[in-house]
């Protein structure tokens, strides 16, 4: 005997997938902004690492100078990131107080600038001794 039981079937109605369909949309397009809020972070973290290794390695080249090479520091590009950077010099004293005279100590200011505007700045005092 064959008996009809699609009457009694359990399913989805079109009405619930269409609302599930509308939840999940909802939930869903805040995370695309989320997305793009990382990949810029991550843009920005990239640049700032570059700055940094930029500085440090301008910072470590000034270093290896002799003393009496430090005063006429060029500005330039760093390889390979292509950042631009700045060298201040200053004289200072033991208490790293500026000072007009050369008194030995010269505190220098590696400053890298990059597309946004952002800056990281390296500072070491250099030695005539």
């Amino acid at each position: 005997m064959l008996t009809s039981h699609a009457t009694n079937e359990s399913g989805y109605s079109l009405v619930e997938v269409l609302a599930a369909i509308v939840i999940l949309t909802v939930a869903i397009i805040p995370m695309v902004g989320m997305f793009d809020a990382a990949l810029r972070a991550v843009t920005a973290s990239g640049d700032y690492d570059a700055a940094r290794a930029c500085a440090g390695q301008k910072l470590e080249q000034i270093r290896s100078l002799p003393y009496e090479s430090v005063g006429a520091l060029p500005d330039g590009t760093c390889e390979p990131s292509g950042l631009e950077y700045e060298v201040d010099e200053e004289f200072v004293d033991a208490g790293l107080e500026n000072v007009e005279g050369d008194l030995g100590l010269t505190k220098v200011t590696v400053t890298v600038r990059w597309d946004d505007g952002d800056s990281y700045s390296a500072t070491g005092v250099i030695s005539r001794w």
